[in-house]
């Protein structure tokens, strides 16, 4: 898919896809309209896709490809916050085309809860590598932990993707050590 015209064509279609998602919801989405804001005909966009959810599975595979790519990299990274913010501004340049995929809440589509658990499953073998010396392994309750640890980066993501920002890894970390100590504070009083 390296003919420009292809690539621009795609990019049309993926860019219809996220306004009409900004204005309702995927369930109402019709081709048409996909096709109409693309300025496309519909030939092109059949020639791609079989419909509206074959265009969002494949841009959903596409993304979480990359994310998955990205995590594995990640715990492989001797500079975390380095890394992390790497991680960021890759999330940020398709924050638009993410914030819209994680709208569709679907049997077949669910972006969100797949890099949930994409990300809780990364976590869990980091924390394995790290501590597979440590006696109490068996102890430590790893799933509930990665899926904490999931909820909050991908949160924190949301809230910044929301308002057009990349997430500053440094400060969030400092927030997620800060909310421990206020709620440690609550249970000694």
């Amino acid at each position: 898919m390296n003919d420009l015209r292809v690539i621009k064509t795609h990019l049309a279609i993926a860019n219809a896809l996220i306004e009409l998602l900004d204005e309702k919801p995927f369930e109402k989405v019709q081709v048409q309209e996909i096709i109409e804001k693309a300025l496309i005909n519909r030939t092109t966009f059949y020639r791609y896709y079989s419909g509206k959810s074959d265009l969002v599975g494949k841009l959903i595979k596409e993304v979480k490809a990359e994310y998955q790519d990205l995590l594995k990299k990640r715990f492989e990274s001797d500079n975390l916050l380095r890394f992390m913010q790497t991680i960021g501004n890759r999330l940020l340049e398709k924050r638009r085309l993410i914030l819209a995929l994680w709208q569709i809440k679907t049997p077949r589509h669910h972006l969100y809860d797949d890099m949930h658990t994409l990300l809780k499953n990364a976590f869990i073998a980091h924390a394995k590598r790290i501590t597979s010396d440590d006696k109490n392994w068996a102890d430590k309750n790893w799933d509930y932990q990665a899926h904490i640890f999931a909820t909050i980066a991908l949160e924190s993501h949301k809230y910044y993707f929301e308002q057009g920002k990349l997430l500053p890894i440094p400060q969030v970390f400092e927030a997620w050590i800060e909310m421990v100590r206020v709620l440690k504070s609550v249970q000694a009083a």
